[in-house]
């Protein structure tokens, strides 16, 4: 004879699946912190912009990369702020770099989102800013000072721009067991970085090397050579307004002197400050940004300390009320 499932257990299967996934969705929606507010409403934001641009090829690659990149970090909050993965090493490493990792792969989308929103460039009106705040555009004015030997020197800073963004982030998510300090630096990153990403798409622009002419041509060895290279061939282009390679570092400095009472940010503090000066500099001299970019990139570096010092302090202790930790230490 064929065997029949009764109905009531047929129908109770479905309804024990969907409770587990509402049980679920609920872990996960109360156990988000700030960041991950942050990260998942950028990406759905990324996308919408870029769904509402005309049909392109550009436009096409950008929509599966921002809906790629919101649908890891929805899969990595579900596991680990779902309680999916148990509390352990396993759980605080993927939620580390589930977290961050697509925030930062952003930056590549870039490349084919900008351009396929058909922005109108602002150089012309950046360069007016710069005109009536300065006087003069700084890249005009270090123009004077162009030697094979300065660009060189600025070309070097402005390309350890990357080394001093892996240092800082390596030391502080795998590294430094203070999850204070963990919580500061990697809300106060993001806020810098989702927030720059997405003014980008407002406020596009190429920078005075596409804009104006200078009379001292910038001529260097390996190091201009492999800026020039790796802005060439990785670069958005269109990324100015505010300058990342100000924000970022600034909010390094400012972290590590806010921490100097620990021994590693009281010897890193000062190598970055000099190294950040002369990153400022360097984005001006080599013509990638306008004056008033770097305005814009030091005030979200100040800002987003503000944000990140202030969500941790309220976040810091949430695991007396019984939701899952902000930052868990790795344990085996």
């Amino acid at each position: 004879m064929p065997h029949h499932t009764p109905p009531s257990l047929s129908a109770a299967t479905p309804r024990r699946a969907f409770d587990s996934v509402a049980r679920a969705a609920t872990t996960t929606v109360r156990n988000m912190a700030f960041q991950d507010w942050l990260a998942t409403a950028f990406h759905l934001l990324m996308w919408a912009r870029v769904a509402m641009a005309p049909d392109s090829f550009e436009a096409s690659m950008a929509r599966r990369a921002s809906f790629s990149l919101f649908l890891v970090t929805a899969s990595v909050l579900g596991m680990t702020r779902g309680e999916v993965l148990r509390p352990g090493f396993a759980r605080s490493i993927v939620y580390r770099l589930g977290i961050f990792v697509p925030v930062f792969l952003s930056y590549f989308e870039l490349r084919y989102l900008l351009p396929a929103l058909r922005p109108q460039l602002l150089d012309l009106q950046l360069h007016a800013l710069d005109n009536a705040i300065f006087g003069i555009s700084p890249s005009v004015w270090l123009d004077q000072f162009v030697t094979p030997g300065s660009t060189e020197w600025f070309a070097f800073f402005y390309y350890s721009y990357f080394y001093i963004l892996a240092a800082y982030l390596t030391f502080s998510m795998f590294i430094d067991k203070d999850m204070r300090r963990l919580g500061e630096i990697i809300v106060g990153g993001a806020v810098v970085v989702c927030v720059a990403h997405l003014v980008y798409t407002i406020v596009p622009g190429m920078g005075p090397h596409a804009t104006l002419a200078f009379e001292h041509p910038l001529v260097g060895g390996f190091w201009w050579h492999t800026v020039a290279s790796t802005v060439a061939a990785s670069g958005a282009q269109l990324d100015i307004f505010p300058s990342l390679h100000t924000a970022v570092p600034t909010f390094f400095l400012l972290h590590a002197i806010r921490h100097r009472a620990a021994t590693a940010f009281a010897i890193a503090w000062p190598v970055t400050a000099f190294f950040v000066a002369n990153i400022i500099v360097a984005t001006l001299f080599l013509r990638w940004h306008w004056g008033i970019d770097i305005v814009a990139g030091l005030t979200l570096a100040f800002v987003a300390q503000r944000i990140g010092i202030a969500v941790t302090a309220r976040e810091v202790d949430r695991a007396r009320d019984g939701r899952q930790p902000v930052w868990e230490p790795f344990k085996a």
